[in-house]
């Protein structure tokens, strides 16, 4: 818009110029008279190139136009690119790609009532985005994308975490599996923002609950983590038990099946056969049948 007013007034002042040019014609020399005309066409041609360039608008990639003149808001977006406009229109840009909120990494804290009316503190940042097709009409009813993402994505993402919380006991916020607040949160954040704008993500960095209410979560940790000690070692108890079990199974078994091959023929055939393995000199036991035991040495002679 500013160049539009500097090549009107260009081209405004070449007329004037070359009236000028006109007057001094009748009463200067030639010479003066030519300066002034040229001077005058100079005016002129600038002017022109300023309007005609200013009908030319480069649209970044990332970025949607909305072209506005005397009040009046063209429907049609103006995307990336070369655009040919109405040389008195101004050009509100907005970005349609995805961003943050609150920018550069930072996080907007909230206080918020679970469904035990507990209170937490949240540490929350979403990841949204405008629709190109949605630009015209947020910045008739809104304004410019700093006042959108004050008015929209703040209101919204306060009330829909809110609102998220609400549903929520303290055990589910606490929960290792903290995508599924996350999913409340996102549904809730969109259902307050409409259509005006898509909200890609929400991310909960922090959760602060009261005190008394740590400590409870704490000792209740303390005592899954004990139980779950206990059970453990009943467990190595019970298959310490088991497999005394099935050993002392296999020494019975053993001890039946020897007791039942020691017949008096078997038990005769071992004595001979560890006769035949002794070394010369050795004492052997010999019994009798009247039980009195005889002492005999394989060299020879009765002991």
């Amino acid at each position: 818009m500013n160049a539009m007013i500097l090549a009107i007034g260009m081209i405004l002042l070449g007329v004037v110029v070359r009236v000028m040019a006109l007057t001094i014609a009748k009463t200067a020399p030639a010479g003066s008279a030519a300066t002034t005309k040229l001077l005058s066409y100079g005016f002129l041609v600038g002017g022109l190139l300023i309007a005609v360039v200013n009908t030319i608008v480069v649209i970044g990639v990332g970025q949607v136009g909305v072209q506005h003149f005397l009040g009046n808001i063209n429907e049609r977006p103006l995307e990336s690119g070369t655009r040919f406009i109405n040389p008195f229109a101004t050009i509100e840009r907005m970005s349609i790609r995805e961003q943050s909120f609150p920018p550069g990494g930072g996080v907007e804290r909230i206080e918020a009532q679970t469904s035990e009316q507990l209170n937490v503190s949240l540490e929350v940042a979403i990841l949204f985005r405008i629709e190109a097709s949605n630009a015209p009409n947020l910045y008739r009813t809104i304004g410019s994308e700093a006042q959108i993402t004050s008015q929209i994505i703040l209101n919204s993402i306060r009330t829909g975490v809110r609102d998220a919380i609400a549903t929520k006991s303290i055990n589910e916020i606490f929960s290792p599996d903290r995508l599924l607040v996350q999913g409340a949160m996102k549904t809730e954040v969109q259902k307050q923002a409409g259509d005006r704008i898509v909200v890609v993500e929400v991310f909960m960095r922090d959760v602060q609950a009261p005190e008394r209410v740590r400590v409870a979560i704490e000792e209740r940790l303390q005592r899954e983590q004990n139980v779950a000690a206990e059970v453990f070692q009943t467990e190595i108890i019970q298959e310490r038990a088991r497999q005394q079990v099935e050993e002392a199974k296999g020494i019975a078994e053993a001890q039946l099946i020897i007791s039942e091959g020691l017949t008096p023929e078997y038990l005769t055939f071992f004595y001979i056969e560890q006769l035949g393995q002794l070394p010369a000199g050795s004492v052997i036991y010999v019994p009798t049948e009247g039980g009195i035991p005889l002492m005999r040495n394989l060299g020879g002679g009765i002991g």
